[in-house]
């Protein structure tokens, strides 16, 4: 970026000459810039705030009374259901996540949908700065004023190569002019996975793997003996368990309990806001602390948020503010991650006995830990003589800036700056030790056991280590806010720098744009906005390394017309409509894209492409806002968006390198994609009285994507589909049809199989074994059988439902949130028989079987096996349908009357019972697999429920 200063040196004399609407750094939307009443709404759009009228292009705002009714631990997973346009898929509900990556929030989010089929991610903005990492996921609901999500081009142009994939802007709380108001919080709760995984007692286990080595050729008892059989069935022996490991090593319920302080007030030349919260999370594992043991293993998860933002008006043109916030975590786990242990309590059989050999037997007495021959580290030694983690997490956010009125110069003229900082920072001591594992011998008359490799039990070892990642930003924008009679023209321009190191990376990332926009509004009924924004990046030769980021939209206030004053049920519409372009330069984490990759041993990677640029995505929206009898608010967007320069690949245009790789060609602008969708967003209220009102609404948004070209080289004519990627939806599944003409769709008799003529490429079928669609017709069935199935994993549809009323002091709400037409491939624990030992869940216990069949008995999955089968791979079957109905939200509470507060001295009490994802409808296979997660062996979604109490005084 070398040329940028000259640049940047014009665009800010430009800037200081062009100057939009109110800037929101530091600023209140209730700042002279803004014109409208105080009942009117106003928008926060990031980089600067509008009249909810003035607004040209598509947002959806909520605020932070509204989130704070989830009572969940991470900010993000607050947010599902309550956004139209905003698509969230919770990926892992592990309680206690740490880092400053995406990936550790535990879920993946989308505004309207794909793009490109690069980067993905939409920008975070809290309080008008950009947020690199997830700080944000620790912020409580109590600091927040409100989050909005800015959805089309002009909202987003101006954040130029950053803006592609949508903004989410999160504004915190304010202070505000009157006596100081003090805040205590208090929420207790109880947490339980909303789906709690089958473990099949011995019994079956032990008839289920005998099923599936008679189905595999190995005869009726090649696993288990009769006898061995019988026992398992009749239980009460030791000699032949039957353990539920979940049960023995997982907490049914865990706890959470929250308390929070915030403080707010001020005077016309100070205002102040001020927050404090704790947060207590109870680890979902049982630990045991032995006498011999030289710790405690109990995890711990421990936060603590401040907050702090002061406004202070020196002069009449002279404005400043601080803001000082930040996050402390203080986490300890096991030697190894919540997430290895719960899946490795999958790869224990209940038939093995455990988890330590009898007292009195080694360690101290206290018994050796029991394996078996294919489990390396059971999971009674990952929790309790493996070591332990601690992770000091701090993250700190300091933002200071000043406003001056030039108002002396020319009315509406003024300028302001900020600096922030901000940093993560990660302190760890890890502690490890080893310990002796011991199987049980296959002589089941006695406890005998043997050791399993050389491992000891050592004494615990230290290690210490830290990393930081730091963000400096540093903004200048002027404004220039003026109405002259019946004209009012809003305009800012800004300059934005960002330096970004990570500890982990070798050289920092810097960032470096600016952008202007103006609003013109005529007798505050018909407006037209322009933006622009110029950015660079680092990814692309210094020759094409900048990009320009121009839209226009206008919005027409019909109902305020002379024509349309006597239609009296019409108390509102308005017309709005926008097309710009907006950029993209994220690719999955490469940098440099324009250079050759050479390691420091002369091995060539990754080719360079001198020639590349960022994608461009250019945007269209039309939307309407209608209002009828002052009570039902509707609106409705149509949206459409295209990227004619895509990054890809150009193996399937260029000829083939001598010695490279198909995976180092360089990549190209050779892409092209299609976006679009609509989204409609009503709500009705109704005040019935002083003491009665209610409410009900919703929100429906549709989104598909088609890639249009990706430089996809066809396969031959003998496919059934020669293209796999070009035309269809981004993450389109592909795998084999299963044919059921038969009825079942599975070889049930050897005569069937013998006359099918099928051949599998991947595996011999045996008699219960899925029949493949033969799509090209060559009695081989392999992947040029292959078939688009289902949908991808980001839902094309996705709709929620809200209601409430209020009775006096009594408040009741719900949400309810589902999506549509999404699809998951099942596969791995819990859905492949045959992993580790057999794991076993609902859909294996009505497996083929001959006998079955015969009897016409109920059939919901192919015959087992004890090993990878021509089954086990992606098909029709495997791929479920993901949709579901979730009540993600309900809230009863209850304000207690003035005078009764009063006598506590307490200004306003009021007590709440909420739940977070309390009932879900789907249509998965299993229903011991949540829909959003699609496999057992991760953490499910939480189920929560919680009672709090507030007290203002």
């Amino acid at each position: 970026m070398n040329n940028i200063k000259n640049k940047i040196s014009v665009w800010a004399v430009f800037a200081c000459l062009m100057v939009p609407a109110t800037a929101s750094w530091g600023q209140e939307a209730t700042s002279s810039a803004v014109r409208t009443s105080d009942e009117e709404e106003v928008i926060d759009l990031g980089y600067l705030t509008l009249p909810k009228r003035a607004v040209t292009g598509a947002v959806s705002s909520v605020s932070g009374t509204e989130l704070r009714k989830s009572p969940d631990a991470s900010l993000p997973k607050t947010f599902a259901g309550r956004f139209s346009g905003l698509t969230t898929r919770e990926t892992d509900a592990e309680l206690s996540r740490g880092g400053f990556s995406t990936e550790t929030m535990g879920m993946s989010w989308w505004i309207r949908g794909l793009s490109t089929v690069n980067g993905t991610t939409p920008m975070v903005i809290l309080d008008g700065v950009l947020c690199p990492n997830t700080n944000y996921v620790y912020l409580s609901p109590d600091e927040i004023e409100s989050v909005t999500v800015l959805k089309d081009a002009a909202v987003l142009s101006l954040y130029g190569i950053q803006g592609a994939n949508g903004v989410i802007s999160i504004k915190t709380k304010r202070g505000r002019v009157g006596k100081t108001d003090v805040t205590v919080t208090f929420d207790q709760s109880l947490q339980q996975m909303t789906r709690r995984p089958l473990f099949v007692n011995s019994g079956e286990y032990v008839e289920l793997r005998n099923q599936a080595g008679y189905n595999d050729g190995l005869g009726k008892y090649s696993q288990f003996s009769p006898s061995d059989v019988e026992q398992f069935r009749a239980g009460g022996n030791e000699l032949y368990p039957n353990n539920n490991w979940y049960d023995m090593f997982v907490r049914p319920l865990t706890f959470m309990s929250r308390a929070g302080v915030t403080v707010r007030g001020g005077s016309e030349k100070v205002q102040y806001f001020s927050n404090v919260n704790y947060m207590h999370q109870q680890s979902p594992f049982k630990t045991t602390e032995e006498p011999s043991s030289q710790y405690n293993p109990e995890p711990q998860n421990d936060w603590f948020n401040f907050r702090s933002n002061v406004d202070v008006k020196f002069t009449s043109y002279l404005k400043g503010f601080l803001r000082l916030a930040g996050n402390v975590k203080n986490e300890k786990t096991t030697g190894y991650s919540n997430a290895a242990v719960y899946d490795h309590l999958f790869n224990l059989p209940p038939t093995m006995y455990g988890p330590l050999t009898p007292s009195g037997d080694g360690y101290e007495n206290g018994g050796q830990v029991v394996t078996h021959d294919d489990e390396g580290t059971p999971v009674y030694g990952m929790l309790n003589r493996s070591g332990y983690i601690k992770n000091l997490y701090v993250n700190i956010t300091a933002q200071a800036g000043l406003n001056m009125d030039l108002g002396f110069l020319t009315k509406g003229l003024s300028i302001g700056g900020l600096m922030a900082y901000q940093t993560s920072t990660l302190n760890q001591t890890r502690t490890t030790q080893d310990f002796e594992r011991y199987i049980r011998t296959k002589d089941m008359s006695g406890l005998y056991f043997t050791q399993k490799g050389s491992s000891l039990n050592s004494p615990l070892k230290y290690a210490k280590s830290s990393t930081m990642d730091y963000n400096l930003n540093l903004y200048a924008h002027a404004d220039y806010n003026r109405t002259f009679g019946e004209h009012s023209i809003d305009a800012m321009g800004y300059i934005f720098y960002q330096k970004q190191e990570l500890q982990k990376s070798n050289l920092p990332y810097k960032r470096e744009s600016m952008g202007a926009t103006v609003t013109y509004g005529y007798k505050n009924r018909y407006f037209i906005k322009a933006d622009v924004g110029y950015s660079g990046s680092e990814q692309f030769h210094p020759d094409k390394r900048y990009v320009a980021t121009p839209a226009i939209s206008g919005a027409w206030i019909v109902s305020d017309e002379a024509f349309m004053k006597d239609i009296e049920w019409l108390s509102y519409l308005k017309l709005r409509a926008s097309y710009g372009i907006t950029a993209n330069d994220q690719f999955g984490g490469a940098r440099y894209l324009y250079l050759d990759y050479i390691d420091i041993n002369g091995n060539e990677g990754l080719k360079g492409n001198p020639n590349l640029s960022a994608e461009k995505m250019k945007k269209q929206n039309y939307g309407i806002e209608l209002g009828l009898f002052n009570e039902l608010n509707v609106s409705f967007d149509w949206y459409k968006s295209r990227c004619d320069n895509m990054l890809v690949s150009s193996a399937g245009t260029v000829p083939q390198y001598q010695g490279v790789s198909l995976d180092n060609y360089p990549k190209t602008n050779g892409g092209k994609m299609d976006n679009y969708g609509y989204e409609i967003e009503a709500m009705y209220e109704k005040r019935l009285n002083d003491d009665w009102s209610f409410h009900v609404g919703g929100s429906f948004s549709f989104n598909k994507n088609k890639v249009i070209s990706v430089n996809e080289s066809p396969y031959s004519s003998d496919y059934a589909y020669r293209l796999r990627t070009e035309g269809y939806t981004s993450g389109q599944v592909w795998g084999y049809l299963i044919d059921y003409s038969n009825g079942n769709g599975m070889f049930n008799f050897k005569e069937e199989l013998e006359a099918s003529g099928l051949t599998y490429a991947f595996g011999t079928p045996r008699v219960g074994d899925f029949i493949y669609q033969d799509l090209n017709g060559d009695k081989m069935i392999d992947e040029k059988d292959i078939a688009p199935i289902g949908y991808s994993r980001i839902p094309r549809q996705s709709y929620h439902l809200t209601a409430g009323f209020k009775y006096k002091g009594l408040e009741v709400s719900l949400l309810f949130q589902g999506v549509n037409k999404v699809s998951t491939v099942a596969s791995g624990i819990g859905v492949y028989e045959y992993a580790y030992q057999g794991v076993f869940s609902d859909i294996h216990q009505h497996a083929w079987t001959q006998e079955r069949w015969n009897n016409g008995e109920k059939i919901e999955y192919p015959a087992l096996s004890l090993n990878e089968s021509t089954n086990h791979v992606a098909n029709s079957f495997f791929v479920w349908n993901a949709s579901y109905l979730r009540l993600k939200n309900m809230e009863i509470a209850y304000t207690l009357p003035k005078h009764i507060s009063k006598k506590v001295c307490a200004e306003n009490i009021r007590f709440s019972l909420s739940g977070q994802n309390l009932l879900t409808f789907d249509k998965m296979r299993s229903k011991y697999i949540d829909p959003e997660i699609g496999t057992m062996g991760d953490f499910q979604p939480y189920r929560v429920y919680n009672i709090g109490v507030s007290l203002t005084f």
